[in-house]
Protein backbone atom coordinates (compact mmCIF):
# COMPACT_ATOMS: atom_id res chain seq x y z
CA UNK A 1 0.00 0.00 0.00
CA UNK A 2 1.31 3.18 -0.67
CA UNK A 3 1.38 6.08 1.33
CA UNK A 4 -1.26 8.28 -0.61
CA UNK A 5 -3.21 5.18 -0.38
CA UNK A 6 -3.16 5.18 3.24
CA UNK A 7 -4.66 7.57 6.14
CA UNK A 8 -1.70 9.26 6.68
CA UNK A 9 -1.43 10.85 3.44
CA UNK A 10 -4.81 12.90 4.76
CA UNK A 11 -3.19 13.66 8.26
CA UNK A 12 0.05 15.00 6.42
CA UNK A 13 -1.82 17.20 4.25
CA UNK A 14 -3.21 18.37 7.17
CA UNK A 15 -0.43 19.37 8.98
CA UNK A 16 1.36 20.82 5.65
CA UNK A 17 -2.15 23.53 5.57
CA UNK A 18 -1.80 23.74 9.29
CA UNK A 19 1.84 24.79 9.28
CA UNK A 20 1.88 27.15 6.07
CA UNK A 21 -1.21 28.55 7.64
CA UNK A 22 0.17 29.93 10.51
CA UNK A 23 3.28 30.60 8.52
CA UNK A 24 1.09 32.85 6.26
CA UNK A 25 -0.69 34.49 9.03
CA UNK A 26 2.86 35.74 10.61
CA UNK A 27 3.98 37.33 7.30
CA UNK A 28 0.69 39.15 6.52
CA UNK A 29 -1.39 41.67 8.69
CA UNK A 30 -5.23 41.27 8.01
CA UNK A 31 -6.21 42.94 5.16
CA UNK A 32 -8.54 45.63 4.20
CA UNK A 33 -10.94 46.15 3.77
CA UNK A 34 -12.87 42.88 4.52
CA UNK A 35 -10.09 41.05 6.84
CA UNK A 36 -10.68 44.17 9.02
CA UNK A 37 -14.32 44.76 8.91
CA UNK A 38 -14.69 41.24 9.90
CA UNK A 39 -12.70 41.26 12.45
CA UNK A 40 -14.18 44.68 13.67
CA UNK A 41 -18.21 43.06 13.54
CA UNK A 42 -17.00 40.14 15.68
CA UNK A 43 -15.37 42.58 18.00
CA UNK A 44 -17.95 44.99 18.20
CA UNK A 45 -20.55 41.44 18.92
CA UNK A 46 -17.98 40.55 21.59
CA UNK A 47 -17.79 44.34 23.31
CA UNK A 48 -21.26 45.06 23.28
CA UNK A 49 -22.83 40.85 23.60
CA UNK A 50 -24.90 42.23 20.45
CA UNK A 51 -25.27 38.35 19.62
CA UNK A 52 -27.91 38.24 17.31
CA UNK A 53 -27.71 41.30 15.14
CA UNK A 54 -24.37 41.84 14.13
CA UNK A 55 -22.84 45.49 13.99
CA UNK A 56 -20.22 47.79 12.25
CA UNK A 57 -19.01 50.54 13.74
CA UNK A 58 -21.81 51.15 15.66
CA UNK A 59 -24.14 50.38 12.53
CA UNK A 60 -26.56 47.33 11.73
CA UNK A 61 -24.53 45.31 9.69
CA UNK A 62 -26.65 42.78 7.42
CA UNK A 63 -24.28 42.17 4.75
CA UNK A 64 -23.19 38.52 5.90
CA UNK A 65 -24.57 36.29 8.46
CA UNK A 66 -23.16 35.56 12.04
CA UNK A 67 -21.58 32.19 11.80
CA UNK A 68 -17.99 33.91 11.64
CA UNK A 69 -18.66 36.21 14.15
CA UNK A 70 -20.02 34.02 17.02
CA UNK A 71 -16.61 31.64 16.31
CA UNK A 72 -14.27 34.22 16.89
CA UNK A 73 -16.30 35.71 20.05
CA UNK A 74 -15.87 31.83 21.34
CA UNK A 75 -12.71 31.27 20.57
CA UNK A 76 -11.87 34.59 21.96
CA UNK A 77 -14.35 33.54 25.52
CA UNK A 78 -11.60 30.22 25.69
CA UNK A 79 -8.26 32.27 25.08
CA UNK A 80 -8.95 36.19 25.20
CA UNK A 81 -8.90 38.56 22.46
CA UNK A 82 -6.14 37.97 20.16
CA UNK A 83 -5.65 38.71 16.86
CA UNK A 84 -4.37 35.37 16.05
CA UNK A 85 -7.29 33.62 17.68
CA UNK A 86 -9.88 35.20 16.02
CA UNK A 87 -7.88 34.48 12.15
CA UNK A 88 -7.23 30.73 12.68
CA UNK A 89 -10.97 30.27 12.58
CA UNK A 90 -12.00 30.75 9.28
CA UNK A 91 -8.49 28.56 8.18
CA UNK A 92 -10.32 25.97 10.55
CA UNK A 93 -12.95 25.50 7.65
CA UNK A 94 -9.80 25.08 5.16
CA UNK A 95 -8.99 21.74 7.51
CA UNK A 96 -12.28 20.63 7.74
CA UNK A 97 -12.84 20.81 3.78
CA UNK A 98 -9.75 19.17 3.39
CA UNK A 99 -10.95 16.06 5.37
CA UNK A 100 -14.41 16.21 3.31
CA UNK A 101 -12.44 16.03 0.47
CA UNK A 102 -10.74 13.20 1.01
CA UNK A 103 -14.11 11.34 2.68
CA UNK A 104 -15.66 12.46 -0.62
CA UNK A 105 -13.26 10.90 -2.71
CA UNK A 106 -13.75 7.78 -0.70
CA UNK A 107 -16.88 7.32 -1.22
CA UNK A 108 -16.97 8.03 -5.11
CA UNK A 109 -13.58 5.33 -5.44
CA UNK A 110 -14.34 3.06 -3.08
CA UNK A 111 -11.91 0.60 -4.57
CA UNK A 112 -9.36 3.21 -5.24
CA UNK A 113 -8.00 4.40 -2.18
CA UNK A 114 -5.09 6.13 -3.90
CA UNK A 115 -7.09 9.15 -5.50
CA UNK A 116 -8.23 10.01 -2.01
CA UNK A 117 -5.05 10.69 -0.71
CA UNK A 118 -4.22 12.63 -4.13
CA UNK A 119 -7.24 14.48 -4.16
CA UNK A 120 -6.32 16.05 -0.38
CA UNK A 121 -2.36 16.40 -1.77
CA UNK A 122 -3.85 18.60 -4.67
CA UNK A 123 -6.16 20.46 -2.90
CA UNK A 124 -4.10 21.75 -0.29
CA UNK A 125 -1.22 22.36 -2.21
CA UNK A 126 -3.19 24.52 -4.99
CA UNK A 127 -2.30 27.89 -4.83
CA UNK A 128 -5.97 29.88 -4.73
CA UNK A 129 -6.44 27.54 -2.06
CA UNK A 130 -3.45 28.36 0.23
CA UNK A 131 -4.20 32.07 -0.51
CA UNK A 132 -8.26 32.02 0.45
CA UNK A 133 -7.81 29.20 3.06
CA UNK A 134 -5.78 31.27 5.05
CA UNK A 135 -7.77 34.47 4.82
CA UNK A 136 -10.69 35.25 7.47
CA UNK A 137 -13.75 35.15 4.63
CA UNK A 138 -16.43 33.10 4.71
CA UNK A 139 -15.75 31.09 1.56
CA UNK A 140 -14.22 28.21 3.46
CA UNK A 141 -17.04 28.23 5.59
CA UNK A 142 -19.39 27.60 2.48
CA UNK A 143 -16.92 24.84 0.79
CA UNK A 144 -17.33 22.66 4.01
CA UNK A 145 -21.10 23.21 3.74
CA UNK A 146 -21.30 22.49 0.05
CA UNK A 147 -18.73 19.10 0.73
CA UNK A 148 -21.49 17.70 3.20
CA UNK A 149 -24.03 18.51 1.20
CA UNK A 150 -22.68 16.53 -1.78
CA UNK A 151 -21.74 13.61 0.78
CA UNK A 152 -25.99 13.61 2.14
CA UNK A 153 -26.72 13.75 -1.94
CA UNK A 154 -24.35 10.79 -2.47
CA UNK A 155 -25.83 9.00 0.40
CA UNK A 156 -29.87 10.02 0.16
CA UNK A 157 -28.77 8.67 -3.74
CA UNK A 158 -28.43 5.56 -2.49
CA UNK A 159 -30.96 5.10 -0.21
CA UNK A 160 -29.56 7.12 3.12
CA UNK A 161 -33.52 7.64 4.16
CA UNK A 162 -34.55 9.71 6.49
CA UNK A 163 -31.04 10.56 8.12
CA UNK A 164 -29.45 12.00 4.57
CA UNK A 165 -32.46 14.58 4.47
CA UNK A 166 -31.69 15.67 7.86
CA UNK A 167 -27.78 15.66 6.95
CA UNK A 168 -28.74 17.91 3.63
CA UNK A 169 -30.87 19.74 5.72
CA UNK A 170 -28.30 20.54 8.65
CA UNK A 171 -25.48 21.37 5.48
CA UNK A 172 -27.53 24.17 3.86
CA UNK A 173 -28.56 25.80 7.25
CA UNK A 174 -24.55 25.48 8.14
CA UNK A 175 -23.59 27.41 4.35
CA UNK A 176 -26.80 29.72 5.14
CA UNK A 177 -25.25 30.22 8.45
CA UNK A 178 -22.19 31.14 6.86
CA UNK A 179 -22.72 33.44 4.03
CA UNK A 180 -26.05 33.40 3.36
CA UNK A 181 -28.34 31.59 0.47
CA UNK A 182 -25.68 31.29 -2.01
CA UNK A 183 -25.25 27.65 -0.37
CA UNK A 184 -28.13 27.15 -3.06
CA UNK A 185 -26.37 28.11 -5.86
CA UNK A 186 -23.14 25.41 -4.89
CA UNK A 187 -25.54 22.81 -4.10
CA UNK A 188 -29.17 23.02 -5.70
CA UNK A 189 -28.42 22.24 -9.39
CA UNK A 190 -26.45 18.83 -8.61
CA UNK A 191 -29.30 18.13 -6.09
CA UNK A 192 -31.94 19.14 -9.39
CA UNK A 193 -30.05 17.27 -11.90
CA UNK A 194 -29.91 13.93 -10.50
CA UNK A 195 -31.04 12.49 -13.43
CA UNK A 196 -28.01 13.54 -15.72
CA UNK A 197 -25.61 12.37 -13.11
CA UNK A 198 -27.07 9.04 -11.62
CA UNK A 199 -26.20 5.82 -13.45
CA UNK A 200 -29.87 4.94 -14.67
CA UNK A 201 -29.83 1.32 -13.66
CA UNK A 202 -29.76 2.27 -10.03
CA UNK A 203 -31.28 6.14 -10.63
CA UNK A 204 -33.85 6.80 -7.64
CA UNK A 205 -37.16 7.73 -8.26
CA UNK A 206 -37.38 11.40 -9.17
CA UNK A 207 -40.78 12.37 -7.68
CA UNK A 208 -39.12 10.82 -3.96
CA UNK A 209 -36.08 12.32 -5.07
CA UNK A 210 -37.68 15.80 -4.98
CA UNK A 211 -39.50 14.92 -1.99
CA UNK A 212 -36.43 14.39 0.04
CA UNK A 213 -35.37 17.35 -1.42
CA UNK A 214 -37.99 19.64 0.09
CA UNK A 215 -37.98 18.09 3.30
CA UNK A 216 -34.27 18.47 3.43
CA UNK A 217 -35.13 22.63 2.60
CA UNK A 218 -37.69 22.52 5.33
CA UNK A 219 -35.60 21.32 7.77
CA UNK A 220 -32.79 23.69 6.73
CA UNK A 221 -34.80 27.01 7.06
CA UNK A 222 -36.15 25.50 10.42
CA UNK A 223 -32.66 25.97 11.48
CA UNK A 224 -31.66 28.94 10.18
CA UNK A 225 -35.51 30.51 11.62
CA UNK A 226 -33.64 29.56 15.28
CA UNK A 227 -31.19 32.70 14.36
CA UNK A 228 -33.11 34.68 11.34
CA UNK A 229 -36.66 35.12 13.04
CA UNK A 230 -35.50 36.80 16.76
CA UNK A 231 -32.68 39.08 14.56
CA UNK A 232 -34.78 40.61 12.38
CA UNK A 233 -37.32 41.04 14.51
CA UNK A 234 -34.69 43.31 17.02
CA UNK A 235 -33.16 44.44 13.81
CA UNK A 236 -35.91 46.46 12.64
CA UNK A 237 -37.18 46.99 8.70
CA UNK A 238 -33.58 47.80 7.42
CA UNK A 239 -31.79 44.95 8.81
CA UNK A 240 -34.82 43.00 7.06
CA UNK A 241 -34.52 44.61 4.25
CA UNK A 242 -30.73 44.61 4.14
CA UNK A 243 -30.55 40.55 5.23
CA UNK A 244 -33.51 39.20 3.29
CA UNK A 245 -33.19 41.07 0.00
CA UNK A 246 -30.81 43.37 -0.82
CA UNK A 247 -27.09 40.65 0.23
CA UNK A 248 -29.21 38.03 -1.60
CA UNK A 249 -31.42 38.12 -4.30
CA UNK A 250 -30.15 42.23 -4.78
CA UNK A 251 -27.02 41.06 -5.43
CA UNK A 252 -27.87 37.99 -8.11
CA UNK A 253 -30.41 40.86 -10.13
CA UNK A 254 -28.21 44.00 -9.91
CA UNK A 255 -25.15 43.95 -8.18
CA UNK A 256 -24.14 47.10 -6.44
CA UNK A 257 -20.69 46.38 -6.12
CA UNK A 258 -17.86 43.76 -7.56
CA UNK A 259 -19.61 44.13 -10.54
CA UNK A 260 -17.39 42.04 -13.26
CA UNK A 261 -17.97 41.28 -17.37
CA UNK A 262 -19.49 37.54 -17.65
CA UNK A 263 -16.30 36.55 -18.88
CA UNK A 264 -14.50 37.03 -15.31
CA UNK A 265 -14.39 33.77 -14.26
CA UNK A 266 -13.12 32.10 -17.45
CA UNK A 267 -10.12 34.23 -17.55
CA UNK A 268 -9.10 33.10 -13.82
CA UNK A 269 -9.40 29.40 -14.88
CA UNK A 270 -5.59 28.85 -14.82
CA UNK A 271 -5.48 30.55 -11.45
CA UNK A 272 -7.95 28.14 -9.79
CA UNK A 273 -5.93 25.07 -11.25
CA UNK A 274 -2.42 26.28 -10.96
CA UNK A 275 -0.26 23.85 -10.69
CA UNK A 276 -1.96 20.76 -10.53
CA UNK A 277 -3.58 21.46 -14.41
CA UNK A 278 -0.74 23.30 -15.64
CA UNK A 279 0.59 19.68 -16.73
CA UNK A 280 -0.59 17.43 -20.08
CA UNK A 281 -1.76 14.54 -17.48
CA UNK A 282 -3.96 17.76 -15.59
CA UNK A 283 -5.55 18.69 -18.36
CA UNK A 284 -5.94 15.14 -19.70
CA UNK A 285 -7.64 14.20 -16.58
CA UNK A 286 -10.41 16.99 -17.80
CA UNK A 287 -11.17 16.24 -20.64
CA UNK A 288 -14.60 15.93 -21.68
CA UNK A 289 -14.27 12.53 -22.26
CA UNK A 290 -13.25 11.25 -19.00
CA UNK A 291 -15.37 13.48 -17.61
CA UNK A 292 -18.34 12.56 -18.62
CA UNK A 293 -17.49 8.59 -18.09
CA UNK A 294 -18.82 7.23 -14.82
CA UNK A 295 -20.96 8.67 -12.30
CA UNK A 296 -18.66 10.50 -9.61
CA UNK A 297 -17.17 12.17 -13.30
CA UNK A 298 -20.59 12.99 -14.24
CA UNK A 299 -21.48 14.60 -10.66
CA UNK A 300 -18.55 16.72 -10.03
CA UNK A 301 -18.76 18.12 -13.41
CA UNK A 302 -22.36 19.11 -13.06
CA UNK A 303 -21.27 20.47 -9.23
CA UNK A 304 -18.35 22.31 -10.93
CA UNK A 305 -19.78 23.74 -13.55
CA UNK A 306 -23.12 24.95 -12.86
CA UNK A 307 -21.54 27.16 -10.07
CA UNK A 308 -19.37 27.99 -12.82
CA UNK A 309 -21.92 29.32 -15.05
CA UNK A 310 -24.10 30.90 -12.33
CA UNK A 311 -21.65 32.97 -10.98
CA UNK A 312 -20.35 33.80 -14.12
CA UNK A 313 -24.54 35.12 -14.96
CA UNK A 314 -24.50 36.61 -11.70
CA UNK A 315 -23.40 40.49 -12.37
CA UNK A 316 -21.20 40.75 -9.03
CA UNK A 317 -18.21 38.79 -9.15
CA UNK A 318 -15.02 38.35 -6.46
CA UNK A 319 -12.28 35.66 -7.54
CA UNK A 320 -13.11 33.42 -3.77
CA UNK A 321 -16.92 32.99 -5.14
CA UNK A 322 -15.68 29.97 -6.62
CA UNK A 323 -13.57 28.62 -3.63
CA UNK A 324 -16.34 25.78 -2.61
CA UNK A 325 -15.76 24.44 -5.91
CA UNK A 326 -11.91 23.88 -5.68
CA UNK A 327 -12.74 20.29 -4.08
CA UNK A 328 -14.45 19.20 -6.99
CA UNK A 329 -11.12 19.98 -9.18
CA UNK A 330 -9.02 18.58 -6.73
CA UNK A 331 -11.02 15.43 -7.04
CA UNK A 332 -11.38 15.29 -10.80
CA UNK A 333 -7.46 15.90 -11.61
CA UNK A 334 -7.19 12.92 -8.60
CA UNK A 335 -7.02 10.85 -11.69
CA UNK A 336 -4.38 11.84 -13.72
CA UNK A 337 -1.35 9.87 -13.89
CA UNK A 338 2.40 11.12 -12.77
CA UNK A 339 4.45 9.11 -13.56
CA UNK A 340 7.12 11.26 -15.48
CA UNK A 341 6.27 14.27 -17.21
CA UNK A 342 8.03 15.02 -20.63
CA UNK A 343 10.66 17.58 -21.37
CA UNK A 344 11.94 20.20 -19.24
CA UNK A 345 9.59 22.70 -21.22
CA UNK A 346 6.68 20.69 -19.84
CA UNK A 347 7.99 20.24 -16.65
CA UNK A 348 8.82 24.17 -16.23
CA UNK A 349 5.32 25.36 -17.35
CA UNK A 350 3.60 24.94 -13.97
CA UNK A 351 6.14 27.49 -12.48
CA UNK A 352 5.99 29.80 -14.87
CA UNK A 353 4.24 32.14 -11.75
CA UNK A 354 6.91 31.06 -9.62
CA UNK A 355 9.35 32.96 -11.74
CA UNK A 356 7.14 36.03 -12.37
CA UNK A 357 7.11 36.60 -8.44
CA UNK A 358 10.63 36.46 -8.73
CA UNK A 359 11.07 38.71 -11.10
CA UNK A 360 8.85 41.07 -9.19
CA UNK A 361 10.91 40.67 -6.15
CA UNK A 362 14.16 41.41 -8.02
CA UNK A 363 12.49 44.00 -10.16
CA UNK A 364 10.57 46.33 -6.84
CA UNK A 365 14.15 45.81 -4.74
CA UNK A 366 16.34 47.00 -7.59
CA UNK A 367 14.00 49.77 -7.66
CA UNK A 368 12.19 49.08 -11.71
CA UNK A 369 8.78 49.31 -9.77
CA UNK A 370 7.04 52.69 -9.02
CA UNK A 371 6.59 53.27 -4.85
CA UNK A 372 8.94 50.06 -3.98
CA UNK A 373 8.96 51.77 -0.46
CA UNK A 374 5.45 52.36 2.07
CA UNK A 375 5.55 54.22 5.09
CA UNK A 376 9.83 54.24 4.67
CA UNK A 377 9.79 50.34 4.42
CA UNK A 378 10.99 47.94 1.32
CA UNK A 379 12.11 44.80 -0.02
CA UNK A 380 14.80 43.61 3.13
CA UNK A 381 17.88 41.71 1.59
CA UNK A 382 16.42 38.74 3.70
CA UNK A 383 13.34 38.44 2.04
CA UNK A 384 14.72 38.48 -1.41
CA UNK A 385 17.73 36.02 -0.40
CA UNK A 386 14.89 33.67 0.68
CA UNK A 387 12.64 34.29 -2.41
CA UNK A 388 15.76 33.54 -4.51
CA UNK A 389 16.73 30.22 -3.14
CA UNK A 390 12.74 28.72 -2.68
CA UNK A 391 12.24 29.44 -6.77
CA UNK A 392 15.64 27.87 -7.32
CA UNK A 393 14.85 24.77 -4.92
CA UNK A 394 11.46 24.46 -7.46
CA UNK A 395 13.47 25.17 -10.44
CA UNK A 396 16.12 22.51 -9.60
CA UNK A 397 13.57 19.72 -8.52
CA UNK A 398 11.90 20.10 -11.85
CA UNK A 399 15.04 19.77 -14.38
CA UNK A 400 16.81 16.95 -11.86
CA UNK A 401 13.70 14.81 -10.97
CA UNK A 402 12.02 12.56 -13.38
CA UNK A 403 8.63 12.12 -10.77
CA UNK A 404 6.96 15.45 -11.12
CA UNK A 405 4.58 15.00 -8.10
CA UNK A 406 7.30 16.31 -5.62
CA UNK A 407 7.71 19.38 -7.72
CA UNK A 408 4.12 20.69 -8.12
CA UNK A 409 3.26 19.50 -4.36
CA UNK A 410 5.89 22.38 -4.12
CA UNK A 411 5.19 24.63 -6.42
CA UNK A 412 2.55 27.24 -4.62
CA UNK A 413 3.52 26.45 -1.07
CA UNK A 414 7.19 27.74 -2.27
CA UNK A 415 6.37 30.28 -3.94
CA UNK A 416 3.80 31.68 -1.84
CA UNK A 417 6.40 31.53 1.15
CA UNK A 418 8.87 33.00 -0.92
CA UNK A 419 6.62 35.95 -2.53
CA UNK A 420 5.71 36.64 1.37
CA UNK A 421 9.03 36.53 2.87
CA UNK A 422 9.81 39.26 0.76
CA UNK A 423 7.05 41.49 0.00
CA UNK A 424 6.09 40.88 4.18
CA UNK A 425 7.79 44.35 5.34
CA UNK A 426 5.39 46.09 2.28
CA UNK A 427 2.45 44.13 3.51
CA UNK A 428 2.98 45.38 7.07
CA UNK A 429 4.12 48.80 6.29
CA UNK A 430 1.35 49.88 4.19
CA UNK A 431 -1.51 47.03 5.30
CA UNK A 432 -1.35 47.08 9.02
CA UNK A 433 -3.78 49.02 10.49
CA UNK A 434 -2.65 48.92 14.11
CA UNK A 435 -0.57 51.63 14.10
CA UNK A 436 -3.68 54.27 12.98
CA UNK A 437 -5.22 51.89 15.37
CA UNK A 438 -3.20 52.38 18.47
CA UNK A 439 -3.34 56.35 17.86
CA UNK A 440 -6.89 56.52 17.60
CA UNK A 441 -7.65 53.91 20.75
CA UNK A 442 -5.31 56.12 22.59
CA UNK A 443 -7.23 59.51 22.11
CA UNK A 444 -10.80 57.87 21.69
CA UNK A 445 -11.61 59.76 25.38
CA UNK A 446 -12.01 62.99 23.54
CA UNK A 447 -13.65 61.63 20.57
CA UNK A 448 -12.88 60.13 17.77
CA UNK A 449 -14.25 60.66 13.67
CA UNK A 450 -13.52 60.45 10.20
CA UNK A 451 -14.65 62.41 7.15
CA UNK A 452 -14.12 59.91 4.64
CA UNK A 453 -17.20 59.35 2.48
CA UNK A 454 -17.26 55.42 3.34
CA UNK A 455 -15.98 53.84 6.07
CA UNK A 456 -15.47 49.90 6.44
CA UNK A 457 -14.25 50.23 10.46
CA UNK A 458 -10.79 49.10 9.59
CA UNK A 459 -9.85 50.36 12.68
CA UNK A 460 -11.68 49.52 15.51
CA UNK A 461 -10.83 46.23 15.97
CA UNK A 462 -7.01 47.00 15.67
CA UNK A 463 -6.84 49.91 18.33
CA UNK A 464 -9.85 47.67 20.28
CA UNK A 465 -12.28 50.87 20.31
CA UNK A 466 -14.91 51.45 23.03
CA UNK A 467 -17.41 53.11 20.58
CA UNK A 468 -17.97 54.43 17.05
CA UNK A 469 -15.95 56.59 15.05
CA UNK A 470 -18.50 59.06 13.89
CA UNK A 471 -19.03 59.38 10.53
CA UNK A 472 -18.85 62.85 9.12
CA UNK A 473 -20.30 63.19 5.43
CA UNK A 474 -22.87 66.20 5.69
CA UNK A 475 -21.61 69.69 5.40
CA UNK A 476 -20.57 71.53 8.33
CA UNK A 477 -20.53 68.35 10.26
CA UNK A 478 -16.77 67.73 10.25
CA UNK A 479 -16.82 71.36 11.84
CA UNK A 480 -20.02 71.10 14.50
CA UNK A 481 -18.34 67.86 15.30
CA UNK A 482 -14.84 69.96 15.91
CA UNK A 483 -16.70 72.44 18.19
CA UNK A 484 -18.14 69.82 20.49
CA UNK A 485 -14.85 67.42 20.82
CA UNK A 486 -11.85 69.76 21.69
CA UNK A 487 -9.12 67.63 21.33
CA UNK A 488 -11.06 64.95 19.26
CA UNK A 489 -8.83 63.09 16.56
CA UNK A 490 -10.01 62.57 12.76
CA UNK A 491 -8.90 60.27 10.61
CA UNK A 492 -9.41 60.48 6.92
CA UNK A 493 -8.12 60.19 3.71
CA UNK A 494 -8.58 63.41 2.38
CA UNK A 495 -6.77 66.85 3.03
CA UNK A 496 -9.30 69.12 5.66
CA UNK A 497 -9.47 73.07 5.39
CA UNK A 498 -11.50 75.36 6.41
CA UNK A 499 -11.36 73.70 9.84
CA UNK A 500 -8.88 74.36 12.34
CA UNK A 501 -7.23 71.27 13.17
CA UNK A 502 -3.48 70.15 13.38
CA UNK A 503 -2.08 66.85 11.49
CA UNK A 504 -0.43 65.03 13.80
CA UNK A 505 0.48 61.96 10.99
CA UNK A 506 0.56 61.53 7.53
CA UNK A 507 0.67 57.06 7.11
CA UNK A 508 0.03 55.18 3.52
CA UNK A 509 -2.70 52.40 4.43
CA UNK A 510 -4.84 50.45 1.72
CA UNK A 511 -2.60 52.53 -1.00
CA UNK A 512 -4.43 55.07 0.23
CA UNK A 513 -2.57 58.47 2.48
CA UNK A 514 -4.55 58.58 5.34
CA UNK A 515 -4.19 61.80 8.03
CA UNK A 516 -4.92 61.91 11.37
CA UNK A 517 -5.72 65.52 13.24
CA UNK A 518 -6.53 66.68 16.37
CA UNK A 519 -8.59 69.29 17.27
CA UNK A 520 -7.17 72.34 19.68
CA UNK A 521 -7.70 72.05 23.35
CA UNK A 522 -10.51 74.42 23.98
CA UNK A 523 -9.36 77.63 25.22
CA UNK A 524 -9.13 78.23 29.47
Amino acid sequence: MTFLSSRWAILAAALAFVAFTIVMLRLRPPLPIDETRYLTVAWEMWRDRSWLVPHMNGDLYGHKPPLLFWLVDLVWAFAGVTELGARLVAPAFGLASLGLTWLLARRLWPGQRRRAGLAAMILVTTGAFLVYGSSTMFDTMLGTATLWGLLALMTLRRGGGRRSVLSLGAAIALGVYAKGPVILVHLAPAALLMPLWAEPATRPGYGRWLRDLGLALLFALALVALWLAPAVVLGGPDYREEVLWRQSAGRMVAAFAHERPFWFFLALLPLYAWPWGWTPAGLSALAPRRLWADEPGRLLTVWAATAFLAFSLISGKQPHYLVPELPALALLLSGMSLPHEGGWATRLLPLVPSLLALLLVLATAAGRVPDVTVNGSGVTLAGLVSCVILVAVLLAGALWRRDARATLSLAAPLTLLGFLLAASPLLFAGYDPAPIGRILAANEAKGLATADSVYHGQFNFAGRLDGPVAHLTEPGALQAWATEHPGGMVVTRYDVSGVPMEPVLRRVFNSKDYVLYRVPEASP
